[in-house]
């Protein structure tokens, strides 16, 4: 039996974590963080293989996050989700959405970054 990919959805605003879960957890599982004190919780279970960032975060808690996930699991991923023109956080992503582009491009960009990772790991092998 093969796993579901993990994913870290981190935000805000309790909303918009529950609907993009909805979407998210039929291909994947879905850990939702609202605080970088939850962080560590969810790391300790294992490596994530996608992070969400939620355009609820602010650029300099997205950068603690994003380097805190990296550190945990070197080989993430990193999806950040944007209001208007991203900041900083698009920087240290490994790809940006804008936030009202709808379910099916948040599902695309999600196994995209799946599939760069699995890619990554076969050449390594």
């Amino acid at each position: 039996m093969t796993l579901r990919p993990r994913l870290l959805c981190y935000g805000h605003d309790d909303l918009l974590l529950y609907t993009r879960t909805k979407i998210l957890e039929r291909e994947f599982f879905v850990e939702i963080c609202t605080h970088v004190s939850g962080l560590n919780e969810i790391l300790e279970r294992g490596a994530v293989d996608v992070a969400v960032m939620c355009h609820s975060v602010p650029d300099v808690e997205c950068e603690a996050v994003i380097h805190r996930v990296r550190e945990h699991s070197p080989g993430v991923k990193v999806l950040v989700l944007y209001e208007a023109a991203p900041e900083f956080c698009s920087e240290h992503s490994d790809k940006t959405m804008e936030c009202l582009e709808g379910p099916s491009t948040l599902l695309d960009d999600v196994r995209t970054l799946i599939e760069e990772t699995a890619q990554e790991s076969a050449e390594l092998q």
